[in-house]
């Protein structure tokens, strides 16, 4: 220390010394001095607005994620049960998220212990961001019925693989960084106020007021700003409530959805009051045909319009929930007879809806609970399977579901897996019945029927597996298949000269309104050697339904016009209207085989008498389907139908059987047989 006191007394002499002309030492080391210190001083302020602007984007930008997240989420919920078709909402969300997440990795806050959250761990959570994006972008090309598969990985990814904490571990650790930043600069701050409140009161007072005024005017731009950061998160957690609330909403109705219908279950099981629960689906008929009819607009103002009903028959502590298109759920505790008797009578009388009296039916499915350990998504699909089923029987039905009906749905599932599989194989194959003239006895051709030779469920009938090649999207692919194998027979038995053969092939609406139908079926048609003449293509009413503009009305046209003949098969089963019959260049009827069956009752020849009449107005041939006595075919050839078939004359038989059938039968008369010898045949 004895070596500083010469230089701190000269130090002292220098800025001690009174003399004016030593007076711009004073000045110069006081103005550098007041530069030094304002020039710190701005150089902090800058730097801790800049830093709090950073942690302020930082963090918007990482509880953004979450946010994203989030409505990715609602509208693959949204896709899911049908109320978003659209690709482009998702699309739009994807793109936000990404941009979020882009920001946030070169972002001006990024840090080594974020750099180790986001791709240094074990599951980094930049694979999970990378898998996330990949699924949702799957809803672009995906089909609706995809769609509920790719919410549940969404889903099972957020909660359950660590997205969701993760995006809030990121959100966490950058305001944790951004509060320590804070920290680091207000103690420089305070340090810098310090020096520079004594230096200033050293040096001269007039210069500490502004650099006061400055500093405190920085203090407050700061705390604008940290209150302007406490409102934007305050904003977000509304947001966020926002959007679950949104997420257990029906949009359209206001009603609970099957999101907030599923919680409400488990949350009925936790607290051990789901015993003795009725849960009933609800589901209008024939919804599509209002639909169609009004215009969506009063489609949903119907919807609505039933919630409200729904909802009036339930009290305040149970439930009616909108889970899909036409279908509602209720949750009672009230026995499920009267709950069902409550709802038919809403649906005895027809909805105000516009001005309009709408006149509706609704078919029930329901269960009782009888445990506190159902799971919720058992419960909603059996009471789905039950309307299901109560559907398919008819309209305005009602049905409890059984152990037996989940049952036939997983059986119809195994059968829609081995459908695929089956037609590649072969194991649906044509079978052939006879068509007989009734003038002659004559063979007039043969209807192709399909049958599954099942390799261990046996010999399949169409009712068993044409409702799993439905759903399974399957039916053109084996109708084609079955057409292209009974042409080839025919070809072969033309060749062998035991019959010139004119085959019916049946065909399933979604094949009639396929748009590739007419170069498929003439393709097959040229490979096989048949003529256009040697095959007619029957129709069901049922593809009728939609009118004459849409693709199955294209199809008939232009079969007629390539020369195939066309049968409107089943006819007299009420659904195609008697206008469709001069509309569509059909060649023939099929009166179906429950006109048949009462002849010769006198109710239902009157109806077959006026039947033909139309017929023959028309120039259009009639086959009778069903004729299974002899009484019943006489009938028919005095009252004019030119053409039979049914097991008075033969079964339906396998290629090799209907073979031999032909050597006997193809050139002679055929005659009913008598009950007895049919029984023992």
């Amino acid at each position: 220390m004895q070596f500083l006191r010469p230089f701190a007394y000269r130090a002292r002499k220098i800025f001690t010394l009174r003399r004016p002309e030593r007076l711009w030492i004073h000045s110069c080391a006081a103005l550098l001095i007041i530069l030094a210190l304002l020039g710190t001083t701005q150089y902090i302020n800058h730097t801790i607005i800049e830093r709090q602007l950073i942690a302020e984007t930082g963090i918007k930008t990482s509880q953004s994620q979450i946010t994203y997240a989030h409505e990715i989420l609602l509208i693959a919920e949204r896709m899911a049960s049908g109320h978003v078709s659209s690709a482009a909402p998702i699309e739009k969300a994807i793109k936000q998220f990404e941009r979020s997440y882009a920001m946030t990795v070169f972002g001006g806050l990024w840090s080594d212990e974020q750099r180790t959250h986001y791709f240094g761990s074990a599951e980094p959570l930049h694979a999970l961001i990378a898998e996330f994006v990949d699924i949702s972008s799957r809803f672009s090309t995906a089909t609706p019925a995809q769609y509920a598969g790719l919410t549940r990985q969404l889903n099972e990814l957020y909660a359950n693989h660590g997205l969701g904490n993760g995006l809030h571990s990121a959100a966490a650790l950058v305001e944790r960084e951004a509060h320590a930043d804070a920290i680091r600069l207000s103690k420089w701050q305070r340090s810098v106020l310090i020096v520079s409140a004594l230096a200033l009161l050293a040096e001269a007072i007039f210069i500490f007021v502004p650099t006061h005024l400055a500093v405190q005017s920085t203090i407050r731009k700061l705390h604008r700003q940290t209150k302007s950061l406490r409102d934007s998160q305050h904003e977000l957690r509304q947001m966020n409530r926002k959007l679950e609330h949104t997420a257990h909403q029906d949009p359209l109705t206001g009603l609970p959805n099957r999101a907030h219908l599923t919680a409400y279950l488990g949350r009925m099981n936790k607290e051990e009051k789901s015993i003795g629960l009725s849960v009933l689906f609800v589901g209008l008929d024939n919804f599509k045909a209002v639909n169609n009819s009004a215009g969506h607009d009063f489609g949903d103002e119907l919807l609505i319009t039933v919630g409200r009903a729904l909802q009036s028959c339930v009290d305040d502590d149970n439930i009616v929930a909108r889970v899909g298109g036409d279908e509602f759920v209720l949750v009672t505790h009230e026995p499920a007879h009267l709950m069902i008797g409550r709802i038919r009578a809403l649906f005895a009388d027809p909805f105000e809806v516009k001005g309009r009296r709408i006149p509706i039916h609704a078919s029930i499915g329901y269960l009782k609970l009888s445990t506190n350990t159902e799971d919720p998504i058992n419960t909603i699909a059996d009471a789905s399977i039950a309307i299901q089923t109560a559907k398919n029987s008819g309209e305005n039905k009602t049905l409890q579901f059984e152990k037996s009906l989940r049952d036939d749905v997983e059986s119809m599932r195994a059968l829609q897996a081995e459908l695929a599989d089956a037609i590649k194989q072969g194991e649906i194959e044509p079978w052939f019945q006879p068509q007989v003239r009734l003038s002659d006895g004559h063979l007039h051709g043969a209807e192709v029927l399909a049958r599954w030779r099942h390799p261990t469920r046996g010999l399949l009938t169409p009712d068993r597996f044409i409702p799993a090649a439905e759903r399974a999207g399957l039916v053109i692919d084996m109708d084609h298949s079955i057409w292209r194998v009974a042409m080839a027979h025919a070809v072969l038995w033309q060749k062998e000269n035991l019959w010139h053969p004119c085959i019916s092939l049946n065909a399933a609406p979604e094949t009639i309104s396929d748009p590739h139908l007419i170069e498929r079926l003439l393709l097959e048609l040229q490979r096989s050697g048949l003529g256009v003449d040697q095959i007619i293509v029957e129709v069901l009413e049922t593809t009728l339904i939609n009118g004459a503009d849409d693709m199955a009305a294209i199809n008939i046209d232009s079969l007629s016009e390539c020369g195939v003949s066309l049968e409107l098969d089943d006819f007299g089963t009420g659904y195609a209207s008697l206008a469709k019959l001069t509309q569509l260049p059909l060649n023939g009827i099929k009166l179906d085989r429950s006109l048949v069956a009462p002849l010769p009752d006198a109710k239902a020849d009157s109806i077959v008498r006026a039947i033909l009449a139309l017929a023959s107005e028309l120039g259009l041939h009639v086959i009778a389907e069903g004729v299974e006595e002899d009484i019943q075919a006489t009938h028919l050839n005095e009252r004019g139908c030119a053409i039979a078939q049914g097991y008075g004359y033969a079964k339906p038989m396998p290629a090799e059987e209907f073979r031999v059938w032909l050597k006997a039968h193809a050139n002679a008369p055929l005659h009913i047989a008598p009950r007895v010898a049919q029984m023992i045949q």
